[in-house]
């Protein structure tokens, strides 16, 4: 369970949060007793959402914004948009759409319809893209505006608080003996910390605050005995003023016996006189020389503590003398010492600081604090140097040390210069320490201002300022690639660089793959987005044909990403060795094939078939198939070594790459009919197979497909033995010498075509390519042994 910041942000400021017009903010809980705030949005006019059978028109919608996230639970993300319909039968439904704390949407939307029962789930594949587009036009624009706010609100705060802190060093310098306005201050640090820390996700302002509460109790305490031994002082000066008038009393009573006996009673009401006045004077001190100490929020007054705690006191004083002394020398030498042990050590002293704080903060006098405060002050300020020293000079496992000084990285100025000098560490330090919105927080970079620092990274990048690298570490930081297009008609920015054949930031999605193009979730997000962007009507017909010919290639990957039988961890294995061979050696070219729509035809199939015949084997046969992929993969490393792919002629290559594309559909194709046929086979009993015509029929079958088989493999000749591979390189040598031309390589990329077949599939397709090459290493193909081919 983590805190959610958004809701702590609209917690704080109900009262001045700027919603758009209609909106309105409520505080609300549900069943299971969870807290949020409900923005409701303006009342819709005549909005309809529909498909073959149903028109579905918005009676209302608004946003939820949970007290607590839950990571494992998608009703409980950071917020989610909530709509109820109406069909034209009168049935009502409702509509979640979940997004997370980068603003990414979130998979699972759920589209339910009212019963009697409750609410039952209704299938809304056909209205995905429209509910997509809906919540995205009601939720983007707010939620940009929230946040806004809420990183504003934090920069005012952190700004606030330091202020206070200089203000408090200064009161402390100037050695005042002023207790009251030095508590006013550090209540007043106290307060702004209290309501900075719900904002942000730092663990180091609940440090700070504890020590300003330390402070801030010492202060009363001492300012309690102080105004106490005022009291005691005017008491006993109260008391030697009854005691005058009562000798003078006595001295005119002429009966001695009287006189001794009133002197007996007399001592009672001089107590009584004395008990009187000292609640009379705390009285009068409470209500006038306290007042201001009241306002500060000090507490009752303690009583006078008896001499033998007066020497405890002492004694305690004199070991809290002893810790500042050696305090204030390690401060001394560490200041001297070298950056290297200043890093190491300078949290160790901090730490000290506020231990001692604690340990003795019921003896603790202004002096005292005047003392820690000059050193924790003195610490912060050599901090504050020392880490953008660090970072600049890369000593990043230094800096990381400084974990008091991180909220520093919040400051725009270090996301900018990371940015201008492009300079991937030391954004990566940043984002790994700073809790900073790479998505919402506004960055200023060569005089031109982004609305983020993915903006500012996509905008800034060109060939001789390349940005690629600082791409990928703002998305390993959760930048959105869903973020706005604003040179491409708002489309994602994911959508512009995986559209492009040749868009220098596709290497940062490569360098993060896990998170982009081999990544369920990101893929289903680009579709669902790209199918709500066909709705609009400010595209021209060309642009929609371009989305739609993009989504059917995404279609086709994510198909192939979610094929179960290829989510082990060998056949993970052979992507991850695929995708860098492509990347190693392909470039470019391996988005211009995975785009070009005959490619993705077949490719489709492939998926199709390559999925039926996994289907058919069993766990032990596609390992062993896998092992002879992972074979052909390091024979494919050898072969390339030597040949420049990005130099030949393109249409040449999409040539051969659908001719292999379709030899292995075939291959797959038949090795999926023969698992068929030697099933039937097995299962006519020995006594019953001679003569039977059915049998006879089948075992044709079988050698007609065998022979198929190997005549397909004859032509996909990727699995060579060691001696085929040598005697290839020796070839491969020669023809690089000698033949410049395309013809001359013509050869080479005909015998070794099945490579193509990889790269058009690229990742997802590629473990089915590796299970077909490698023929399971399963199959007997000797048709003259059925029986020992059905056990196969």
């Amino acid at each position: 369970m983590a805190k959610n910041t958004l809701f702590n942000f609209l917690f704080t400021n109900e009262a001045t949060v700027q919603l758009p017009q209609g909106h309105k903010l409520v505080l609300d809980s549900n069943k299971e007793s969870h807290k949020y705030y409900r923005i409701e949005c303006h009342k819709p006019v005549h909005v309809i959402v529909k498909d073959k059978e149903n028109l579905y028109t918005l009676d209302k919608h608004h946003i939820s914004v949970y007290q607590h996230e839950y990571r494992d639970n998608p009703k409980l993300s950071q917020y989610h948009y909530t709509a109820e319909f109406t069909n034209q039968l009168g049935g009502h439904y409702r509509l979640h759409v979940y997004f997370n704390a980068f603003d990414n949407l979130l998979p699972n939307i759920t589209f339910e319809e009212k019963t009697n029962n409750g609410y039952e789930l209704v299938d809304s594949k056909d209205l995905k893209s429209q509910f997509i587009h809906l919540a995205l036009k009601h939720t983007d624009p707010l939620i940009k505006k929230l946040r806004q706010q809420h990183n504003e609100a934090i920069r005012v705060l952190e700004t606030r608080y330091n202020e206070c802190d200089e203000r408090l060093a200064q009161h402390f310098d100037s050695q005042k003996e002023d207790t009251i306005g030095a508590l006013q201050i550090t209540k007043e640090a106290c307060d702004i910390l209290r309501k900075l820390i719900p904002l942000v996700r730092s663990s180091n302002y609940p440090k700070f605050l504890r020590f300003h509460e330390m402070a801030a109790r010492s202060l009363r305490e001492r300012h309690s005995i102080q105004v106490a031994a005022d009291a005691t002082s005017q008491i006993e000066n109260l008391n030697n003023t009854s005691i005058n008038v009562h000798e003078n009393i006595s001295s005119h009573v002429e009966v001695t016996s009287q006189n001794a006996a009133s002197s007996k009673e007399e001592v009672p009401p001089a107590d009584i006189t004395c008990s009187q006045a000292e609640e009379a004077a705390t009285a009068n001190i409470t209500f006038s020389q306290v007042e201001e100490a009241a306002a500060a929020d000090v507490a009752v007054l303690p009583k006078i503590k008896t001499n033998s705690s007066k020497k405890s006191n002492t004694q305690t004083a004199h070991e809290l003398e002893l810790e500042l002394k050696k305090l204030s020398s390690q401060f001394a030498k560490l200041t001297e010492a070298p950056k290297e042990v200043q890093a190491k050590k300078i949290e160790r002293l901090l730490a000290k600081t506020y231990g001692i704080s604690l340990l003795y903060e019921r003896q603790i006098n202004v002096k005292d604090l005047q003392q820690i405060q000059k050193i924790r002050r003195g610490l912060h300020a050599l901090g504050a140097n020392l880490l953008p020293n660090l970072l600049f000079n890369k000593q990043f496992e230094l800096a990381s040390l400084l974990t008091s000084f991180h909220p520093l990285l919040r400051d725009e100025k270090y996301l900018r210069v990371a940015l201008q000098t492009r300079n991937s560490k030391l954004l990566d330090f940043i984002l790994e320490y700073g809790d900073i919105d790479v998505n919402n927080l506004p960055v200023t970079v060569r005089k031109t201002s982004y609305p983020s620092a993915v903006h500012a990274c996509f905008y800034e990048d060109s060939s001789s300022n390349s940005m690629t690298e600082c791409f990928s570490v703002l998305i390993k930081h959760g930048g959105s690639l869903f973020a706005p297009d604003n040179k491409n008609k708002d489309l994602p920015l994911a959508y512009s660089i995986l559209s492009s054949d040749t868009h220098p930031l596709f290497k940062a999605l490569q360098m993060n793959r896990d998170k982009t193009i081999n990544s369920i979730d990101f893929l289903k997000n680009l579709i669902v987005l790209l199918r709500a962007y066909l709705e609009r009507n400010d595209l021209s017909v060309s642009e929609l044909n371009s989305i739609e010919l993009e989504l059917k290639r995404f279609e086709v990957e994510l198909e192939a990403l979610q094929n179960p039988q290829l989510s082990d961890s060998s056949s993970r294995y052979l992507t991850k060795r695929a995708n860098s061979l492509e990347e190693k050696y392909f470039g470019s070219l391996i988005n211009k094939l995975k785009k070009d729509p005959n490619i993705i035809a077949v490719n489709r199939e492939l998926q199709i078939a390559t999925s039926k015949l996994a289907s058919k084997l069993t766990k032990a046969q596609r390992r062993q198939g896998c092992i002879a992929a992972t074979n052909n993969l390091e024979n494919l490393d050898k072969l390339l070594e030597g040949i420049d792919m990005t130099d030949m002629d393109f249409d040449f290559i999409k040539t051969e790459v659908l001719k292999n594309l379709n030899n292995n559909l075939q291959l797959i194709e038949k090795k999926s009919q023969l698992i068929d046929v030697q099933k039937e086979i097995t299962r006519y009993q020995i006594y019953s197979r001679r003569g039977g015509r059915k049998y006879r029929e089948l075992l044709r079958e079988q050698d007609t497909l065998l022979q198929e088989i190997k005549r397909l493999e004859s032509e996909n000749s990727l699995n060579l033995n060691s001696e085929d591979l040598e005697n290839t390189l020796e070839a491969l040598e020669s023809i690089t010498e000698t033949l410049e031309s395309l013809n001359g390589m013509s050869s080479l990329l005909t015998r070794f075509s099945s490579l193509f077949a990889s790269i058009a599939q690229a990742t997802p397709a590629l473990p089915a390519d590796e299970a077909e090459e490698a023929d399971f290493a399963l199959l007997d193909l000797d048709g003259n042994n059925p029986k020992k081919a059905a056990l196969g």
